[in-house]
């Protein structure tokens, strides 16, 4: 419809109403880049909150070099540098006083070495160190709760000539020792339920030398028993990341190929799976803290290297993708 006043005449035309629809746009506040933060020469591979929210720790995998920033003056703390190898995993304790750090050599002749640091977090000085004798590489690891045991997923070579080994060692912090061995094979995943009870860690299912699915282990540390394990019907890859919803009734857990499995804990069931378009990386999990909404940090297409970045806010009951949010990759 187009408006002129020069076709207005005097006597030619006459007032009158008319109703024109009007179609009203909801206002909706969208997140804003707040700061960029720089200083890694590096990728960073993970970032982590202190419980306080002055903090924030960002992992560059490579070197194990962690940044600790102060989030309201937006400038760098602390450099966290470690000979232990590099670092793909981090976690603040629940009293925001220490920071561990998972830490991986690889070795062609002995294998890989490693361990988990222990960084105080006010003066940036390393306080302590888990690690096994001979060392080995810590690829992933977990913090429950209450702070006081960490679940590590270790890999190591028993001599020159032998085959790689891998598990999952539970740490108890307060004594720097470790408790025990859930697995003889080399887990993806780990997560601890909220109230820290269960371990829940992802195996891939291997037969005639090919890898054919995986699946999610889990056991209850209160009683040392094994719970059933959860099937990972949509897809056949490795699952690479787990979480568990605040009331630690479901459990997400992300493949490689954008495949999303939510399962009832309870029943040892699959809820429903969510498939991202294009079969896009998945790279990280995330429950909101009234376990509605999950989280998916998703990375590239197959075959494409450095797509913009997308978080995806899922609807937990529904299945539903209600918000995408564009990064820049």
């Amino acid at each position: 419809m187009a408006l002129s006043f020069d076709a207005w005449k005097p006597g030619a035309v006459q007032p009158t109403t008319v109703a024109v629809p009007v179609h009203v746009i909801e206002a909706v506040e969208l997140a804003q880049l707040k700061a960029t933060l720089k200083g890694h020469e590096e990728g960073v591979r993970q970032v982590a909150w202190a419980p306080d929210g002055k903090t924030l720790a960002t992992l560059s995998s490579a070197k194990g070099e962690v940044k600790l920033w102060d989030v309201a003056e937006r400038k760098e703390r602390a450099t966290l540098r470690s000979d232990l190898g590099d670092s793909y995993s981090l976690a603040f304790t629940p009293d925001g006083k220490t920071l561990v750090v998972g830490h991986h050599k690889p070795d062609a002749k002995t294998g890989p070495t490693g361990g988990i640091a222990l960084w105080d977090v006010a003066t940036g000085q390393r306080k302590g160190l888990l690690q096994q004798t001979p060392p080995r590489g810590v690829t992933r690891l977990a913090l429950a709760s209450d702070g006081k045991t960490i679940a590590a997923v270790e890999s190591w070579r028993e001599d020159a000539k032998g085959d790689y080994k891998g598990c999952v060692t539970l740490w108890d912090v307060a004594s720097g020792k470790a408790r025990a061995s859930l697995t003889g094979e080399t887990a993806g995943a780990l997560a601890f339920s909220p109230d820290g009870n269960v371990l829940a860690w992802s195996l891939n299912i291997i037969k005639d030398n090919r890898l054919v699915g995986a699946e999610v282990r889990r056991r209850d540390l209160m009683t040392g028993q094994d719970l059933p394990a959860l099937p990972n019907p949509p897809g056949k890859g490795s699952l690479n990341s787990l979480a568990f919803s605040p009331d630690g009734r479901a459990l997400a857990g992300a493949d490689y190929a954008g495949n999303i499995t939510l399962w009832d804990t309870a029943a040892a069931k699959v809820r429903t799976t969510l498939k991202q378009e294009d079969r896009r990386l998945i790279m990280s999990l995330a429950f909101a803290p009234d376990g509605k909404t999950l989280a998916v940090a998703v990375g590239d297409r197959p075959s494409r290297d450095r797509e913009p970045g997308l978080i995806v806010l899922w609807d937990a009951a529904t299945g539903r993708a209600p918000v995408g949010h564009d990064g820049d990759g």
